[in-house]
């Protein structure tokens, strides 16, 4: 089973905690530990109950911050005879994330004599930094880990970086432990770790260096328990950076943000339909959505996804800002305002910035900071700029604000500078990407696996600089928006510029329909290579050419043909490579999976071309996958297997996906939007609506919705194939009703 259906995970801030179903944290579960700033702090946090494991019963995360593990007793016999039967004692294990990882345990006696047992935690940090522990090989010597230190009813486990930073990880008991022991760890010889595939976006064998063995501290606490008696411990776990182990002074702004309070709270719109499933899933991605808001270095921002990508991305947050414009323009801005402040000022080939890119990837661990890694931030995507200004101008149509525009323009004309200097590096004019630094992606668009670009030959090499085709989608997309951004909120030399940028997408989109078409395929490649020759890949990628609106009305009908086909169309969604390229692998990252954002581009690129129908089964499907995973959550991705192809007809879980994951928990929020048709108009204080509903759905209510400056809350209704609208707000704003498919303009 992957790690989805395997794991709990819990969030607070920036630190989070991915364990078994127990709570436990232990070496089978790839990944597993506590983690703050892309350092794991727990790599081993186990119970035993008189020496062995007890039974688990059940098991729950679904509130993100909090979580409970519930446990009885294996069978034993007490120091004064007695034999303890199975299931007459019980251990709730209550966990929850704030200023610090809290557990409590409650142990409760249901015999009628006495009981005295043993708790026993196990405790073990590494302090790897996330990039090894996703099996990046290190370049330099990692530091010395410190022998754990006991004090009374605290415990400090401890490691001095090469930088001197010393990372400690500090554990209070209600009470001091009975007995402590410390199992030494190893000094010399590294971990027997086999080859395996834990570094998401590569479809091969990582052979993981393993690592120094930290060592282990083994606390016992005998609890006597009355007859039908209960007894309770509490454990506080908190991850802190110091400048000087002695003294313990943490450094300024830099130390664990679970010492001052972290939620970020965002302004929802309120959501009820007459569907009860939608409703339930539409929930847990909102609450996953907030529960990754996470206060970084430079503001707060939508992390991409535990328990890999908890970090600034610029994609994935301009992705998720975009879905969730109808619910929450106001990360949208701050989304703007925090890749602004990262955005590219020089030419740096190790990091591959360049003036007006967007970043790539944001961290903060050891690696980075000792330079092993480019992400300081490291600005290899070839679509964030892009999508940068696409958000942008999504914003201008929600707010319609001129001080808005007057905010964001510096950064939006860097941008726009960026793609016209160095978004083309062959100037055969179609942006694309080709890597510099050598720590740097292969790949540098969504798809940004080794090997998620192939000739379907499987022989031909593909030569950089490579031209993504949704990348085209997503520059034609910003150069049209903007100019109609422009051309209202502008002077006289912004009006100028909006008619060449309105000129310049027309002749990309000619030249897209010229070189990225496969007469042969009926279809669009997935990319131009180097050399000028087009991947003639069968991908998901010119679904997202769809929602861009480049593609020409002639030939929309036979994208949404294909998308829909049994080769790319598994039954839960569109898969990321049709089955029948050579390279094809239900089970791979990029090459065969079904990946929940991306059929929602798709989705809103089929109704925007009219194909209603074929969105709502789409819709429908994904609905169905997300009912079958815990806690109605759509992980990042999941297999491509066909729906007929699996005998009890479960969407197979991906192993190592990320769940909750930022773009992912936004699909649903977003396919809300493109049931509704939502045009938002700010400049002339308009929003249309052009419904088009699932048979399963028939009446939406939104409360308090943002738009243009006011609050409004909306019903629309269903009765055979008529929609209704009532609406409430501000007199100066006009909200109806539209019929009819759109044409790709």
């Amino acid at each position: 089973m992957g790690l989805a259906r395997e794991s709990r995970t819990l969030k607070h801030g920036e630190i989070f905690i991915l364990s078994d179903q127990r709570g436990d944290v232990r070496r089978s579960l790839p990944g597993a530990g506590m983690y703050f700033r892309d350092t794991r702090f727990l790599s081993e946090y186990w119970l035993l109950l008189n020496g062995a494991e007890p039974e688990l019963l059940d098991s729950s995360a679904d509130l993100v911050t909090d979580g409970i593990f519930v446990f009885s007793n294996p069978v034993f016999r007490t120091e004064d005879g007695h034999d303890v039967a199975p299931h007459t004692i019980t251990l709730q294990r209550c966990r929850s994330i704030g200023q610090a990882l809290r557990d409590t345990f409650l142990v409760q006696n249901f015999n009628a004599f006495p009981v005295t047992l043993e708790l026993t935690l196990v405790f073990a940090a590494d302090f790897l930094d996330i990039f090894e522990v996703r099996g990046w090989p290190r370049e330099r010597p990692r530091g010395l880990q410190q022998l754990p230190q006991q004090d009374g009813s605290m415990v400090h486990l401890s490691y001095r970086a090469p930088d001197g930073l010393v990372l400690e990880t500090e554990i209070a008991f209600s009470q001091p432990p009975d007995i402590t022991t410390v199992e030494p760890g190893s000094a010399e010889v590294r971990l027997a770790v086999p080859p395996r595939l834990l570094l998401p976006g590569h479809d091969v064998l990582v052979r993981a260096p393993g690592a120094l063995r930290p060592p282990r501290v083994f606390t016992t606490f005998r609890l006597a328990l009355p007859a039908r008696g209960t007894a309770e411990l509490g454990v506080r776990i908190t991850p802190r950076q110091l400048l000087q182990h002695q003294q313990r002074r943490r450094i300024p702004d830099v130390a664990a943000t679970a010492e001052a309070p972290t939620k970020a709270t965002l302004p929802f719109a309120q959501v009820q339909t007459d569907h009860e499933l939608f409703n339930r899933v539409l929930d847990r991605s909102l609450r996953d959505i907030e529960a990754l808001m996470t206060p970084f270095p430079g503001g707060p921002l939508v992390a991409a996804g535990i328990p890999w990508f908890v970090a600034p991305f610029g994609r994935d947050s301009l992705i998720v800002a975009l879905q969730l414009l109808l619910f929450t323009p106001e990360l949208a801005a701050d989304v703007l305002r925090f890749l602004a402040r990262y955005q590219g000022k020089q030419v740096n080939a190790w990091t591959e910035e360049e003036p007006g890119k967007i970043l790539h990837e944001l961290r903060f661990g050891e690696m980075t900071r000792l330079g092993e890694t480019p992400h300081t931030p490291y600005y290899g995507t070839v679509d964030a700029t892009p999508l940068f200004i696409v958000l942008f101008c999504e914003l201008m149509d929600w707010v319609g604000s001129p001080s808005l525009f007057e905010e964001f323009w510096p950064a939006i004309e860097a941008a726009l500078g960026w793609i016209t200097r160095y978004g083309d590096r062959d100037h055969d004019g179609f942006v694309d990407y080709g890597k510099q630094s050598p720590r740097g992606l292969v790949h540098q668009n969504w798809k940004d696996s080794a090997n998620s670009l192939q000739f379907p030959d499987g022989v031909t090499e593909v030569a950089i600089p490579i031209a993504p085709v949704e990348v085209q989608g997503y520059v034609y997309q910003a150069k049209r928006g903007l100019a109609a951004v422009l051309q209202r909120y502008g002077n006289a030399a912004h009006h100028a510029l909006a008619a060449r940028l309105r000129a310049e997408a027309e002749q990309l989109r000619q030249r897209f329909e010229q070189r990225f078409w496969s007469e042969a395929d009926q279809f669009y490649g997935q990319a131009i290579d180097g050399k000028g020759r087009l991947v003639n890949a069968i991908s998901s990628n010119p679904g997202h050419c769809l929602f861009s609106g480049i593609v020409s009305p002639e030939r929309a009908a036979l994208v949404a043909r294909r998308l829909l086909a049994s080769d790319l169309y598994s039954g839960w969604g569109i898969r990321t490579l049709s089955r029948t390229m050579p390279h094809y692998n239900p089970m791979s990252y990029h090459n065969g999976s079904v990946w929940p954002h991306d059929n929602a581009l798709a989705i809103a690129g089929l109704r925007r071309y009219g194909f209603d129908q074929e969105a709502c089964t789409v819709i429908t499907d994904l609905l169905s996958a997300a009912e079958q995973f815990p806690s109605y959550r759509l992980p990042e991705l999941f297999c491509g297997f066909g729906r007929d192809e699996t005998p009890c007809a479960l969407p197979v879980s991906y192993p190592v996906s990320c769940s909750p994951q930022a773009w992912a928990a936004g699909t649903m929020p977003f396919l809300l939007r493109v049931m509704l048709g939502v045009e938002p108009r700010a400049a002339e204080r308009r929003l249309v609506l052009r419904p088009a509903f699932p048979d399963w759905l028939h009446e939406v209510e939104v409360r308090g919705m943002r738009f243009a400056g006011r609050t409004l809350d909306l019903r629309v209704s269903r009765t055979d194939r008529r929609y209704t609208l009532e609406w409430q707000g501000a007199s100066d704003v006009q909200v109806l009703i539209a019929t009819g498919g759109g044409d790709g303009s």
